[in-house]
């Protein structure tokens, strides 16, 4: 289990590594190096653990999951990133998904904020308030 101070460490250091890209990562290695000096193996892995969950947090934010039940035409796609694009510092990550088990519709995730409008959604509603 990592310290409170650790896990605020991890968590800046993902932030900025996520927030800087491709530069991020690259600084990434000294700065690991810096941070991990003079540790037990034990706090070293505890570390890295919570820098790996943070991280993944992080990148999970900035995920645009876009599920349907068929393809989406491009123009879709392209209008819901921009939507919900606007007004962030990052840019979305986008990941499309079909289900058929939506019926018809679609889910979106952006982080962990789910917007669904699917029909498969909208009848289990339905069956829960007639029961």
């Amino acid at each position: 289990m990592s310290s409170p101070q650790d896990s605020k460490l991890a968590k800046r250091l993902a932030i900025l590594v996520v927030e800087a890209g491709e530069e991020g990562v690259a600084q990434l290695k000294p700065a690991l190096e810096r941070i991990l000096a003079g540790r037990s193996a034990k706090d070293r892995k505890s570390f890295l653990k919570a820098f790996h969950k943070s991280v993944l947090r992080e990148i999970h934010k900035d995920t645009l999951t876009i599920e349907s039940a068929r393809p989406l035409e491009p123009e879709t796609v392209r209008q819901l990133v921009e939507h919900f694009s606007s007004g962030r510092e990052r840019p979305v990550q986008v990941v499309e998904k079909t289900s058929p088990e939506l019926i018809a519709g679609m889910r979106v995730r952006l982080g962990d904020t789910v917007y669904d409008a699917s029909l498969a959604n909208n009848l289990q509603t339905l069956s829960k308030q007639i029961r």
